[in-house]
């Protein structure tokens, strides 16, 4: 009876100690997962603005928004073929760009980040929308006037660039945001 006894605390033991070390693992995993979504969305705007052509005018607008209490900001630009669309495999047909935050398609997902691509000739609203990162609480952008000195909300300036951009991204309204600066290296051959 003792030997039973003993025999199912250690296994009762062993039982417990594996499934913390199955949830440490799948924490670690998830966190792994979502720094990697941080980094490729990261590596792509970096791109986004190495590619702003520096003498071409209206090709970036930043334009602020609230859903609800939340920041749904949008960055704008003008792309061409290549990394900043997404694709080469399309005509040499200029198309407006939009990264912002809206609602999932499955109403219960909430909202997920991504972009609006368009060609520029069509309306506003025939966009094709590409979802980047599911289940995202409110997005931020600033951007620094270079004349200035200040960071501003808003950019509207069609003839300039801002120095820096600035991104806070929320995936949970509770959570520290996820923050980082670009510079935008058109702005200085203006």
């Amino acid at each position: 009876m003792v030997g039973v006894g003993v025999l199912a605390m250690l296994v009762f033991s062993i039982y417990r100690l594996v499934g913390t070390q199955l949830m440490a693992l799948q924490v670690s995993r998830a966190s792994q997962v979502e720094g990697a979504v941080h980094d490729g969305l990261v590596r792509y705007l970096q791109k986004v603005f190495q590619s702003i052509p520096p003498k071409q005018s209206n090709v970036m607008v930043g334009i602020p928004h609230l859903v609800g209490a939340a920041p749904a900001d949008e960055l704008q630009w003008l792309a061409r073929s290549g990394p900043s669309l997404l694709t080469s495999a399309v005509t040499d047909d200029d198309y407006w760009l939009t990264l912002t935050v809206q609602s999932a398609s499955a109403p219960a997902r909430g909202q997920e980040l991504g972009i609006r691509r368009r060609i520029l000739s069509e309306p506003d609203n025939q966009y094709e929308w590409i979802p980047l990162i599911p289940d995202v609480a409110a997005l931020e952008f600033r951007y620094f006037h270079p004349a200035l000195a200040v960071w501003v909300d808003r950019w509207e300036d069609a003839n300039a660039r801002p120095s820096l951009v600035r991104m806070k991204l929320w995936r949970r309204a509770s959570d520290q945001p996820y923050e980082v600066v670009f510079s935008v290296p058109s702005s200085k051959v203006q």
